[in-house]
């Protein structure tokens, strides 16, 4: 009798058991189902200008400067300009192109000599300076406004600020740039650094092939073509 009664009340603690995980699954069920849905999250076009304010340079030595919203110039840096030398031709994307962060950008000729640099941020092409590829001395220019090479609609702004340099860490990062180039042009006959200690802006004019392919190895890494 006793056993029979034990029985009876674990079948029945069982049943409850199965009741509650039951009811359980049911209201987790609910709630999924009926949970208002959420929308993609997209990156705002003002969040991204409020987050990112001044220069960004990509470690292929070429930077990226917002000056709208949703608008962005691209172009190489000073240390590209002065090792590279006089450019002779330069090779751009088309209007209304994508490109991406890390993708070829654009590619500089001399003769010889050639380099492609990559883009520091992904986005359409809206405007190509047509100025550089009449002038390429426009390139060594310190004027924002006659500098830049593309205009770039940017997809992911804030994202892939991350992946770039600014403020202080650019500033560190520029300095120890300079002083690998000076360790690796010695003994050199001429002075890699004029007065201030900046690059002398018509360095690459003066580097011989195999110093030119030596920087571009230790400096632009993947990016040299020849």
């Amino acid at each position: 009798m006793q056993n029979l009664q034990e029985f009876m009340l674990f079948t029945k603690a069982t049943e409850y058991l199965i009741a509650i995980a039951f009811m359980v699954i049911f209201i987790v069920f609910w709630r999924l189902l009926n949970a208002p849905r959420r929308r993609p999250v997209r990156e705002s076009v003002a969040e991204s200008f409020e987050i990112i304010k001044g220069i960004f340079a990509h470690p292929s030595h070429t930077w990226a400067r917002v000056i709208q919203p949703n608008l962005v110039n691209v172009g190489l840096d000073k240390f590209t300009a002065s090792v590279f030398g006089s450019v002779g031709e330069i090779e751009l994307p088309r209007q209304g192109d994508r490109i991406y962060q890390g993708g070829k950008a654009w590619r500089l000729q001399r003769g010889e000599r050639e380099l492609v640099q990559v883009s520091p941020v992904s986005g359409r092409v809206v405007e190509v300076n047509r100025k550089i590829i009449e002038n390429p001395k426009l390139l060594n220019t310190e004027d924002p406004e006659r500098n830049w090479i593309l205009k770039i609609a940017p997809m992911r702004l804030a994202r892939e600020a991350r992946n770039l340099l600014s403020g202080e860490m650019l500033a560190r990062w520029n300095q120890a740039a300079k002083e690998q180039l000076v360790a690796a042009l010695v003994p050199s006959s001429y002075p890699v650094l004029q007065e201030g200690g900046e690059i002398k802006p018509d360095l690459g004019d003066e580097l011989t092939s195999e110093q030119w392919e030596k920087i571009a190895r230790n400096f632009f890494n993947t990016f040299l073509i020849h």
